[in-house]
């Protein structure tokens, strides 16, 4: 189940002004708020009965989004520690059994034992919104929680070997249940090599073998819905340093997912992608990328998605202290791999195109304005949806 990422477009708006003096100073604080109207809150098709569907006429939303946050960047000796920590307030005007208080964090010990032996320790937590787009109990609230941990470690064999390894550990929560997306729990583990060129360029192989169980699952049942998995994942990245601040990544990633209990619910193929970051000028830059990628998405009469996308987002600084963002997302979406008789013949075709400005006339106040627009197309009635954004946010850091 993906999150609804438009509560969060604006505070990544802001964030990324304040991003620099983060790293500079050792202790941030930063208040912000952020007033977002959206057109379809609900992803409802056109010409659907708001009125029984969600008790108004209209699924037009205003949210005012109040967000606290303390950084923490200090370095001791060769170890460095990153700590942040954010309360996010979201209240809706119309729907207000929606609004809710995350609490997210991110942690991290940049470690060191030598020069030539370092890793880091991680810790994420992240509380969300379901997306609407696939979460359909319109009246009730149903939130996310996101939690990680990881460790990985590189060693320097020489100037261009270097051997890495790694352990992880997932958990997402949903407050309600949900079918594609059930909670569950993971652990992988990883070992591989990293080839890196004198010029910045690197070729690096990982294995990666994890385990999950689905928290709320019970077999056998009718559904064929298994209650854990296996995942083998070997992958395959090449980034190649362009020049200045240009640079490019290629990767092949094959999966093989099994099930112990339900064999009809496996699957495998590769994840591809490129991204290109290009430098065009000091002033513009280009982000292009391509994916194809399979996703796990247990349904009655699936087990996976594979998805295509395309996304462009130049950037133009006009200013020393203003930037001007374009972005432009395209993803084609089917639903395969039927564990019975009935296969799934969905496809979903989604477009989303944005335009933002962020102004930093002070060090410590950062402004930013967003308009985004968001569709679905699909060959199943019910589905299609278009939808308008736009925000308005302000930032102090401290």
């Amino acid at each position: 189940m993906r999150a609804r990422p438009t509560l969060h477009i604006a505070v990544a708006l802001c964030a990324c002004a304040s991003g620099a003096m983060a790293q500079e100073a050792p202790v941030v604080l930063t208040a912000g708020y952020t007033v977002q109207t959206d057109s379809n809150l609900f992803r409802l098709p056109s010409g659907a009965n708001t009125q029984a569907l969600i008790g108004k006429d209209s699924a037009a939303e205003q949210i005012g989004v109040t967000t606290v946050g303390f950084g923490l960047n200090t370095y001791q000796s060769l170890q460095k520690f990153e700590f942040d920590l954010n309360l996010v307030d979201y209240n809706y005007k119309n729907f207000n059994y929606l609004s809710f208080t995350a609490s997210n964090y991110d942690a991290a010990w940049r470690w060191a034992l030598t020069p030539a032996f370092t890793g880091s320790f991680t810790s994420s937590r992240k509380e969300t919104l379901n997306s609407f787009s696939d979460y359909s109990s319109y009246n009730q609230r149903n939130q996310r929680i996101d939690t990680s941990t990881g460790f990985n470690a590189e060693y320097q064999l020489d100037g261009t070997w270097r051997l890495l390894g790694g352990l992880s550990t997932t958990r997402q929560a949903n407050q309600l249940a949900v079918l594609a997306g059930s909670d569950y729990t993971s652990n992988s583990a990883n070992a591989g090599v990293k080839y890196a060129f004198a010029s910045g360029s690197s070729i690096t192989y990982v294995a990666r073998l994890g385990s999950g169980s689905y928290l709320n699952r019970v077999v056998p049942n009718t559904g064929q819905f298994d209650d854990n998995f296996k995942q083998l994942d070997n992958d395959l990245r090449l980034r190649w340093a362009l020049g200045g601040n240009s640079s490019a990544e290629l990767y092949l990633t094959h999966i093989n997912r099994t099930h112990p209990t339900y064999g009809q619910r496996n699957y495998n193929g590769f994840n591809t992608g490129a991204n290109m970051d290009w430098a065009i000028s000091g002033k513009t830059a280009l982000n292009v990328s391509f994916s194809h990628t399979l996703d796990a998405y247990a349904s009655t009469n699936s087990n996976y998605s594979q998805a295509d996308k395309l996304s462009m987002g130049p950037v133009w600084q006009f200013s020393p202290k203003a930037a001007l963002r374009l972005r432009y997302d395209w993803a084609q979406r089917d639903y395969l791999g039927s564990p019975g008789a009935a296969a799934s013949t969905r496809r979903d075709t989604t477009r989303d195109t944005s335009i933002s400005i962020n102004w930093q006339p002070y060090q410590q106040l950062a402004f930013s304005a967003a308009l985004q627009g968001a569709s679905r197309g699909s060959n199943q009635a019910g589905l299609d949806y278009d939808s308008t954004q736009l925000f308005f946010t302000a930032q102090l850091t401290y």
